[in-house]
């Protein structure tokens, strides 16, 4: 029962988490950090992708330094912002790139269900990388913790 509690608050935390990454890059998007760059295709749906000078890239602009081009960019900007403070798009990742990373971000109206945290892999997986970094770095587990 303890741990189930435990679970949840962990659960309550980690999606605290998301919603607070989530609010940072639509507030980078309307200051002009972040724009759209690209569109990932999966089989599952699409994703959004965004980077700009904050991740070390440049903001996406019309090559023929056309206004109107400039504008839907924009408004697609502000409607991935919108979506993210809305909970419709949650984070789903980040790609590191030759310049810098990008930042993806997807939801229901792609295609992609919703990020959920799962406890028990988040910890299996905490178990799994003490046991491989104490076998690489011959630490006894018991006083590595």
């Amino acid at each position: 029962m303890a741990r189930k509690i435990n679970e949840e608050k962990l659960e309550a935390r980690i999606f605290e988490i998301q919603r607070n990454l989530a609010i940072v890059v639509a507030i980078l998007i309307f200051m002009g950090q972040l724009s759209i760059i690209g569109v990932f295709v999966t089989p599952r749906g699409f994703r959004v992708t965004l980077a700009g000078p904050l991740t070390g890239s440049s903001r996406i602009k019309s090559v023929t330094n056309n206004p109107v081009v400039n504008m839907i960019i924009d408004i697609i900007n502000i409607a991935i912002a919108k979506m993210l403070i809305i909970d419709q798009f949650r984070i789903t990742g980040t790609v590191l790139t030759h310049n810098g990373f990008t930042i993806n971000c997807g939801g229901p109206l792609l295609g992609t269900a919703r990020t959920q945290p799962k406890i028990p892999r988040i910890i299996s997986e905490y178990d799994n990388l003490h046991d491989v970094l104490c076998r690489f770095f011959n630490i006894d587990p018991k006083s590595f913790k």
